[in-house]
């Protein structure tokens, strides 16, 4: 604010707010009442600039996302039992991001007001060293370059996943129970992740998000985890192979009955174990306790209208079990009508002496 008086102009100092007189004529007009006023203004813009705004998410944070899957893509390949150089490729990669992340650090550390002295102290350098290696322009670059590798990436071609919609969402599906089955053994266990993990030589991470649904594991993962919590693998056999979009295999009848009912029986553990009087209150009465005890003790291969009604009812999509139904029943019309063989080779088995096409 200006004013003005008899001996001449004044203003007001926008630091202290002094009244101080005003230059006159036409040179640039004062802001601050003396020089150590202008000084401590300019500190505390210095200051301001330095510092992000508070609703900014800091470079390192994304990075250090994309760090964590990598490190969990890694685990899992270890997990898996994959070959080195795979492993190796993992490695490289989370190494990389690595140093992307510490680059990212620094420039959110040095926004953050943090000095060029705490940052070589941290890093173990010298401040000379510091500053050339993570100076503004050089981290920038860097994640220009990051920036490319990630969009270039996302474009580059891939097999295009050409099963059916329906299938992909089976196989969703398929993930979703397989982890809540294993939710469900981990609940009746009593045990803590962090138990789990020891029993299995898993890090807690991982068989959290195997619990999650965040990650459908490798087949011995799932059998160390169902062992050490106490639970039939069949039950979880066939879910997990329906969640790795695996067809049922050719079998025989007593193979192909059994995984039937390993899979509902995973389907039931999926929904919580509900007793045999509320699967009959889900089917709206369509099916009776003395049912739905059969198809869980597999004494009987069910019908499927039964079948359908029970996987209804216990939350599933009885589109999904179909071909493990029908596994059962090709089995049994396999046995009980094999297919017709030429007359020429029937008689040649039969030992007439007449070799099928002249014995060629």
């Amino acid at each position: 604010m200006e004013v003005t008086d008899e001996s001449g102009e004044f203003a007001e100092c926008r630091e202290c707010s002094v009244q101080f007189p005003q230059n006159a004529g036409r040179g640039r007009r004062r802001a601050y009442c003396s020089l150590a006023c202008r000084s401590r203004a300019q500190r505390q813009r210095d200051g301001s600039r330095r510092r992000s705004p508070q609703n900014a998410l800091p470079i390192g944070r994304s990075v250090a996302e994309e760090l964590y899957s990598l490190a969990f893509d890694l685990l899992e390949a270890e997990y898996g039992g994959a070959d080195l150089r795979e492993l190796l490729s993992r490695a490289r990669s989370l190494a990389k991001e690595t140093e992307y992340y510490v680059s990212a650090a620094v420039r959110d550390a040095r926004q953050g007001g943090v000095s060029w002295e705490e940052v070589a102290s941290g890093a173990a350098v010298s401040v000379a060293t510091a500053r050339a290696r993570w100076g503004e322009r050089q981290v920038m670059r860097r994640l220009q370059v990051r920036a490319v590798e990630r969009a270039a990436a996302r474009q580059a071609p891939s097999l295009p996943d050409v099963r059916p919609r329906e299938s992909r969402e089976a196989v969703g599906r398929a993930s979703r129970q397989l982890a809540a089955a294993l939710s469900q053994l981990h609940q009746d266990s009593g045990l803590m992740i962090r138990e789990v993990a020891e029993c299995t030589e898993l890090s807690p991470s991982y068989v959290s998000r195997i619990l999650s649904v965040d990650r459908t594991p490798t087949w011995p993962v799932v059998r160390q985890l169902v062992d050490v919590l106490g639970g039939d693998p069949l039950e979880l056999r066939v879910l997990w192979e329906m969640a790795q979009g695996v067809p049922p295999a050719p079998q025989d009848f007593i193979e192909a009955a059994t995984r039937l009912n390993g899979v509902l029986r995973g389907l039931h553990l999926a929904a919580g174990n509900p007793s045999a009087k509320e699967v009959c209150e889900q089917s709206n009465g369509a099916l009776d306790p003395a049912a739905v005890e059969e198809i869980l003790a597999g004494t009987e291969v069910p019908t499927w209208e039964d079948t359908g009604r029970f996987v209804t009812a216990v939350g599933g999509h009885p589109a999904d079990i179909r071909p493990q139904w029908e596994a059962v029943y090709s089995s049994i019309l396999g046995a009980c009508d094999p297919a017709p063989k030429p007359a020429a080779a029937a008689r040649w088995e039969q030992g007439d002496g007449a070799a099928p096409d002249g014995g060629r």
